[in-house]
């Protein structure tokens, strides 16, 4: 019988993604520099954008006590306390900690604090927080694990909200297979069966898919922001015309902003 032999010292999954992020951190590659640019009206994060946008109308940000849940080099940290949230960002990179703290900006309520932790097991009391978001974090962890974290220090009545990319758009299936150096080796886009595990730890669990055709659009990027968003955000409301009257069509999107209340 053939047995496998698991190494005692080879990195662990939240080594290997700390270890990639510092790097990342340090120096981007070319490649992942040149995705970042094409990609970047996708994931405008102001009123203009397609999935965030709505986050700005329709929920109370200003005084409530949020975490940005896997939080990076500190962009989204610094406009959520800008707009008034007590806001609290933490990374498993140090070095992305370390640029987040650095990258100080005007705050209506002050700084936000940044801190090292594993998305897994959080320093943060139950039942603590009024909202998470989070940025492309999911698809990075144990999920299971991620969504038990998430509802513990959600207080009862408060939500969570992820963009995170989906698992079978075709043209960025192919991207991601092309382009290995820029993602990391445990990583993986959400299913829909992913997303309703979440049912087990959240009351409400709802999700809007995004960028069907619309992610065919990343070159107006040259034509800068203004265009950029304009295009995206005239093809990504097609994209919903047509996924509404073919809803089969949503497991082929690009992002999906999951919505969850505790």
């Amino acid at each position: 019988m053939e047995t496998t032999v698991t190494n005692p010292n080879a990195p662990s999954r939240i080594e290997r993604e700390q270890s990639f992020f510092d790097r990342m951190a340090r120096r981007r590659p070319r490649v992942s520099t040149l995705l970042d640019r094409f990609s970047k009206g996708f994931y405008e994060k102001g009123p203009q954008g397609r999935l965030w946008g709505h986050l700005w109308e329709n929920l109370a940000i200003r005084g409530a006590r949020v975490l940005d849940y896997g939080c990076g080099c500190g962009d989204f940290t610094w406009l959520l306390a800008g707009r008034g949230a007590k806001v609290v960002g933490f990374d498993i990179s140090p070095q992305s900690v370390i640029q987040a703290s650095r990258a100080a900006r005007p705050s209506a309520n002050g700084s936000p604090a940044f801190l090292v932790a594993d998305a897994h097991r959080t320093p943060f009391a139950d039942n603590s927080l009024d909202v998470v978001v989070g940025n492309g974090a999911l698809h990075h962890l144990e999920l299971e694990d991620a969504y038990a974290e998430i509802a513990r220090v959600l207080r009862p009545g408060g939500k969570a909200f992820f963009v995170e990319p989906m698992y079978s758009h075709p043209l960025l299936w192919l991207l991601r297979r092309v382009t290995p150096k820029s993602h990391t080796l445990d990583e993986r886009p959400l299913s829909p069966a992913d997303i309703e595990k979440a049912r087990r730890w959240f009351r409400k669990v709802s999700c809007r898919e995004h960028f069907l055709f619309a992610a065919c659009a990343a070159p107006v990027h040259l034509l800068g922001r203004p265009a950029a968003l304009a295009v995206i955000g005239g093809m990504d409301r097609f994209d919903q015309v047509l996924m509404r009257a073919a809803p089969p069509l949503r497991r082929l999107a690009w992002l999906t902003m999951l919505e969850m209340e505790k």
